[in-house]
């Protein structure tokens, strides 16, 4: 390892330390190697290193070898380097439940941009102007916004009850922020209800943003049975994965509203994890 042009040193790599004259009278030449460091042609620069606050290393026999330091194994790894380089803030309240593993990939990321206020609404492109003029594609009566699209417009609302009425849950149209904080109150948990009703949500929500956007671009047409058997369907799809449910009368209730298998349940008590 060289002396002077590695990063061995905690203060970084010598020559941005030491100026060039400093460099030549050590004695030491510009490939010398740490090992010379602690030879007699070294002393010099050793006891002078030896005045920093860092330790200096031990000598050994072993060969020196590269270690990542921002790993605990020494061995680099993508993870470990972002680690590093991200802007680290406090976990924001909504983390632990959009980023649950209960909720898909597509949901949990369309939840995070409605939790960030991200989401492409009318109301938000017309204060940009990229748009002049626009309605709801549902009830056609003014600008979706978020709290509108979700679930302050009638046809959207009425979906929120029907996904809130086969969730056995007590439901009622808030802003989204209050929604969202509703749903980390009475969705989160493990047990096999919770997990449905979390990912059922966020199926909910992603599913009236597809069909704005089909009905706005594409030219889709609204069908609200349609929109509830989708819903139905990919609850059904969701819930078959789960083994060993245990057979609870708010399960059986669960699995009779969204019409799920019933081999679902098993005698043994308790839910599988996802």
């Amino acid at each position: 390892m060289s002396l002077w042009f590695d990063h061995w040193h905690p203060r970084g790599p010598l020559n941005l330390l030491f100026s060039e004259l400093l460099i030549f009278s050590s004695r030491l030449s510009r490939q010398a190697t740490v090992a010379d460091l602690f030879s007699d042609y070294g002393q010099a620069l050793k006891v002078s290193l030896e005045s920093w606050e860092h330790p200096l290393p031990v000598l050994s026999l072993i060969p020196d070898r590269f270690c990542w330091l921002e790993n605990s194994s020494g061995l680099f790894s993508v993870a470990s380097a972002w680690e590093t380089i991200r802007l680290k803030k406090d976990l924001v309240p909504w983390f632990a439940f959009i980023w649950s593993n209960a909720i898909i990939p597509r949901y949990q990321f369309n939840l995070w941009l409605m939790a960030k206020n991200r989401l492409p609404t009318q109301v938000r492109l017309l204060s940009y102007g990229r748009i002049e003029s626009a309605t709801c594609a549902f009830c056609n009566s003014r600008p979706d916004s978020l709290d509108h699209l979700f679930f302050g417009c009638r046809i959207s609302a009425s979906l929120a009850f029907f996904w809130a009425a086969r969730c056995n849950l007590p439901w009622q149209n808030r802003s989204w922020s209050d929604n969202l904080q509703w749903a980390m109150k009475f969705l989160s948990g493990k047990e096999f209800h919770h997990c449905i009703a979390r990912f059922s949500f966020g199926a909910l929500c992603h599913m009236i943003w597809k069909k704005r956007n089909g009905i706005l671009f594409r030219e889709e047409t609204l069908v609200v049975p349609a929109l509830k058997n989708h819903l139905i369907k990919v609850v059904k799809n969701k819930a078959l994965i789960f083994t060993n449910v245990a057979d609870t009368t708010r399960h059986r209730r669960f699995q009779r509203n969204w019409g799920v298998d019933p081999s679902i349940f098993s005698p043994l008590v308790g839910t599988s994890p996802l």
